[in-house]
């Protein structure tokens, strides 16, 4: 991995878990081992950096969702693989990083959000909408399958939901996939589903 790579995956994990604002390029530069003029060398300013972490969060979430809506399978097969990407990948952000986001850079918080919009929501919109054309998605509309599946990952993904209730995060999420899946599959739907799942060995390299 390239030195301007190294870093740029460090920062990323650093301002995931601990946000952006208290985090200090000394510390960074502390905790890589490396000098501090190292890192000036690639980014100018935390700023830079930070900038260049939002484009490489949203740029590797884009290749990956794009990835998967191109798969040449069927539609419920799509939207659960594409459901425990994001589900996994948000779960990587601490509500620090994104308070930080909202509070300091509002800007890049919007850029985020538009990002959600176009790529992530517009993406699972479209497979929903295959999923009615296979008839194996119930014919409801797109907006109340995406608001319930959106929805219902938000909830269980509140840290005092797995705190108080002694689930792991992987657990709480699987289970509640599932649960949404029974609701919005037709009966033909849950039959592919349930192949699927029966025969999907390992999820963490989803």
């Amino acid at each position: 991995m390239e030195e301007k790579e190294r870093i740029l995956n460090f920062a990323e994990k650093k301002f995931s878990q601990n946000g952006f604002y208290k985090t200090t390029m000394d510390e960074l530069a502390r905790e890589m081992k490396i000098s501090k003029k190292t890192i000036y060398k690639h980014y100018t300013s935390k700023d830079e950096l930070l900038n260049a972490v939002i484009d490489f969060i949203t740029e590797s979430i884009k290749r990956k969702v794009t990835k998967l809506v191109s798969k040449k399978t069927n539609s419920a097969e799509k939207l659960y693989l594409m459901s425990v990407f994001v589900t996994k990948r948000i779960n990587q952000i601490s509500e620090k990083w994104l308070d930080d986001l909202r509070i300091y850079r509002p800007e890049l918080w919007t850029k985020i959000e538009q990002f959600r919009e176009k790529t992530i929501i517009s993406n699972i919109d479209k497979v929903i909408t295959q999923g009615k054309a296979e008839k194996l998605i119930v014919d409801k509309p797109n907006k109340i399958i995406l608001m319930i599946i959106i929805s219902s990952v938000q909830a269980i993904l509140n840290p005092n939901f797995i705190l108080n209730n002694n689930f792991s995060v992987n657990e709480a999420a699987k289970t509640t996939l599932e649960i949404v899946f029974t609701g919005i599959l037709t009966k033909q739907g849950r039959k592919l589903f349930k192949n699927f799942k029966s025969g999907l060995k390992d999820e963490k390299n989803i």
